[in-house]
């Protein structure tokens, strides 16, 4: 059965499964905590991260997932209108950056696939900084992105529904509506995007990249027992988006369920299996992945792991890659030192066996002050796409990226706020390498590459506006060469500021970054620059919200990548009513 008829199915599924029962099921709403991969850890958190509520992504005033991670200067994002989209964290390629929506991967080409996220599905982000490959496989060498969709509601029946318009005929329309009961629920969201862009290129025709966006999604859970639950998830996402004088068609077919249970010895297990099918450039992608997991207390400590089969096709299994994982973590207090460790072994058709592993150590020293430590092995395994070409050019000797990671952090916490600051270092050997031209194109080994940074993190209070301040350095360059790797500023800042006046919420972000090399060979030169970003929220009643958004409002002229356009200062104006 594919992937639409079992979009159907799900979707039949749903409304007979509504009438029979008069509720819609599942569980009490619990994050599933994407650092150590449960939702019940019994330690603090040791990794860098960032976390995102639906209150913090409607604030933006972001309109798709590219303009929220725009805002978020730790991510490096690099986009242009109706150009392809890249995240590089901590100066990481793109492809060293896992994507994860509700546990599952999504990627093309081998890195992530930003443009397909449907935006109004998204009720919460994490961003993790580190290798995590033993937790989530081939690709965490820089860290994790995981969305989650809206799923769980409160009690009752609630909906919502946002209309937007702004700059270059930008028309967003969104519907949500969810009910539960007795611990079940459904939700689903539909939404409609359109943008008449502006030209990507600075050279070529003076035609301008549009993009048209529909997506739907259905979540269900039923509550079977006390200790059985179990979850079905259908996401379906369509767009035409005109790319360099073309148009490249971004769909996203996803299928997701899962069955949990308590056992009686308190083992707690889950089964799940995810299907997704993509589109991109005329090739069709089908990812497979099911995977059972486990997690039980093992005196004071939590003991969490897994077997994993994955499957990744091209164009209905002309080319595949296939791997069977087994992974494990253990985490618990020991003598108040917070201590987690973890490891995968991958057994891949085609690359063989691959051993990762994490551990992290984290002690807090009174009440402000806390001191963490992590050190891992992760890997990157070539792509579907990847491995097709080298394939058809008779290239076979393609081995996989290794990296290894060492980080150190302390933070503090007093009356007026935290501080943070964390130092990285992180050796990646064997890195891909592209070799043109396209239609005729191999990947080959590129030799060794050192990365290693600090971020600094604070967050206080100053006139009643929460203020948020991040900067962060970072210096990646090959083994060999003087050169910063290209598009990856050394330098970034980002200052947020919100405040709560009345009925009113205001926002003001600023965001600064410094010159880059466009490539790695130190030429090329991208000027730095500082944005500026406004919004303010009213809340008119308790079931009414209109949202102004002003991007960019200085009109800064400024490249991610040479030879592309950015988007110039833009408006949006938005209402959401709820019922």
């Amino acid at each position: 059965m594919n992937i639409k008829q079992l979009s159907l199915a799900a979707a039949v599924s749903a409304l007979t499964f509504t009438t029979a029962t008069n509720a819609v099921l599942g569980p009490i709403p619990i994050y599933l905590n994407t650092e150590y991969r449960t939702a019940n850890p019994v330690i603090g958190s040791i990794a860098s991260k960032i976390v995102v509520d639906k209150e913090e992504i409607r604030q933006s005033g972001a309109n798709t997932f590219l303009e929220l991670l725009a805002t978020i200067p730790s991510a490096n994002l690099e986009a242009g209108q109706g150009s392809t989209a890249a995240i590089r964290i901590r100066g990481n390629d793109a492809r060293h950056t896992i994507v994860l929506v509700d546990g599952i991967k999504v990627s093309w080409y081998g890195q992530p696939h930003l443009e397909i996220i449907p935006f109004d599905q998204i009720e919460r982000i994490e961003i993790i900084k580190g290798p995590y490959s033993s937790l989530y496989g081939s690709g965490a060498i820089g860290g994790v992105v995981h969305v989650f969709t809206t799923k769980e509601s409160k009690d009752g029946e609630h909906s919502s529904v946002n209309i937007s318009y702004g700059t270059h005929n930008s028309k967003n329309v969104s519907f949500s509506s969810s009910i539960q009961k007795n611990g079940n629920y459904m939700n689903f969201t539909v939404s409609d995007y359109h943008t008449d862009g502006i030209d990507a290129k600075q050279t070529g025709s003076d035609d301008k990249d549009s993009t048209d966006r529909t997506a739907f999604g259905i979540n269900l859970g039923a509550k079977l027992s006390e200790k059985t639950n179990i979850k079905l998830g259908v996401l379906d996402s369509s767009a035409d988006v005109q790319y360099d004088d073309g148009t490249n068609n971004n769909d996203l077919n996803q299928v997701t369920g899962e069955i949990n249970h308590i056992f009686d010895n308190g083992i707690n297990s889950k089964l799940s299996y995810a299907e997704n099918e993509q589109s991109y450039y005329g090739d069709d992608y089908q990812e497979s992945d099911l995977t059972l997991t486990s997690e039980m207390k093992v005196d004071d400590g939590l003991l969490n792991g897994g077997i994993s089969f994955q499957k990744d096709e091209k164009n209905s299994g002309s080319t595949n890659n296939s791997n069977t994982d087994i992974f494990a973590q253990w985490q618990r207090v020991v003598y108040d030192n917070d201590v987690v460790f973890g490891f995968r072994n991958l057994d891949h058709d085609r690359f063989g066996n691959h051993f990762t592993y994490n551990l992290g150590l984290a002690r807090d020293f009174g009440s402000n002050w806390r001191l963490s430590g992590a050190y891992g092995k992760a890997t990157k395994l070539a792509s579907i796409s990847k491995t097709a070409a080298n394939i058809a050019q008779g290239k076979t000797d393609l081995e996989p990226e290794q990296s290894k990671n060492i980080e150190l952090g302390i933070e503090r916490k007093d009356d007026w706020g935290t501080v943070s600051i964390n130092v990285y270092k992180n050796k990646i050997d064997g890195f891909f390498k592209y070799n043109g031209p396209w239609g005729s194109h191999y990947y080959t080994n590129d030799g060794k590459y050192d990365i290693k940074g600090v971020d600094l993190t604070i967050n206080t209070d100053v006139l009643g506006w929460d203020l948020s301040t991040e900067y962060s350095y970072n210096s990646s360059v090959k083994d060999g060469t003087s050169y910063q790797t290209g598009r990856r500023p050394k330098n970034s800042v980002a200052i947020t500021a919100t405040k709560q006046a009345g009925q009113f919420k205001h926002r003001v972000n600023l965001i600064s970054k410094s010159w880059a090399w466009d490539t790695s060979t130190g030429t090329d030169k991208l000027e730095g620059y500082t944005l500026v970003n406004l919004s303010t929220s009213y809340d008119y009643n308790t079931d009414l919200k209109i949202t102004g958004t002003l991007n960019n409002a200085l009109d800064e002229k400024y490249e991610v990548a040479k030879g592309y356009n950015q988007l110039g200062r833009t408006f949006n104006l938005g209402v959401t009513h709820s019922f």
